[in-house]
């Protein structure tokens, strides 16, 4: 097992693609915290960790508030007794024509994506650098890189995490911790699975996409996994689009 004896945090990892990352992370051998607010959801992944062996504990969290991710972080070392790997996944998403966003939907989307994320790295860098050794991993979306109708803001936030991956990378290099960036396309899962129960909605996502599905939440484990192990402790500041081809066409 890659990550046996490491303790790994998942922001949003109690459902969808962060369900996958927990789960993932524990069957190779982390022990996991899931950071969510679904105190329900995040229990029954712990629990499920658990069950089949593993460490896991469920921390309730907003990662918008910088208070609520120091207790995180805190609650991580105390009862783990460190942090090797962040997988900053939590996010949410407002779709809107450009005329319709509001300011309301920019300073939540900010919160969450940019905020959020930035104060998850920057708390656990802090305990990563007193180890000198951590994976930190930011979860972005092939939005950041491409343009698409109603996701003005989303895209946004989703841009501003790559600048920040860099930043990040290039700060704690010498502190051995590396951070990189991973970029979904559409999954069948989390933010798209309500739409999803119209055929022709998932028919016309899938024919823009070259290898005509979408993502599968364990397409997106592998990447996850080469970030968080050794297997790329010669790899910080890069991003991986994982997105069965979309963004290349």
């Amino acid at each position: 097992m890659r990550l046996e004896g490491k303790v790994a945090v998942v922001t949003g990892g109690a459902k969808g693609i962060g369900e996958a990352y927990s789960l993932g992370l524990a069957e190779e051998g982390a022990r996991v915290v899931i950071a969510d607010l679904d105190e329900a959801a995040g229990k029954k992944i712990a629990q499920q960790v658990e069950k089949a062996g593993g460490k896991a504990r469920f921390v309730r969290t907003d990662v918008s508030r910088k208070g609520d991710v120091e207790a995180l972080i805190a609650e991580t070392v105390k009862t783990f007794g460190r942090i090797d790997v962040l997988v900053n996944n939590a996010g949410i998403l407002f779709t809107a024509p450009v005329e319709d966003t509001t300011e309301a939907m920019w300073d939540s989307l900010l919160a969450v994506n940019v905020k959020g994320l930035f104060f998850c790295a920057q708390a656990a860098a802090k305990e990563m650098k007193k180890q000198k050794s951590g994976k930190i991993i930011n979860i972005s979306s092939i939005a950041a890189v491409g343009g698409q109708a109603g996701l003005c803001a989303y895209s946004s936030t989703k841009g501003a995490v790559l600048p920040l991956t860099r930043v990040f990378a290039l700060e704690l290099a010498e502190s051995n911790i590396q951070v990189n960036a991973i970029l979904p396309g559409t999954t069948d899962t989390g933010m798209a699975k309500a739409a999803m129960a119209d055929p022709e909605w998932t028919r016309q996502i899938t024919a823009g996409i070259p290898m005509k599905r979408l993502g599968r939440t364990r397409d997106l484990l592998g990447a996850v996994l080469y970030f968080a192990s050794a297997d790329s402790d010669y790899c910080t500041g890069q991003t991986l689009i994982v997105d069965g081809g979309y963004s290349m066409i």
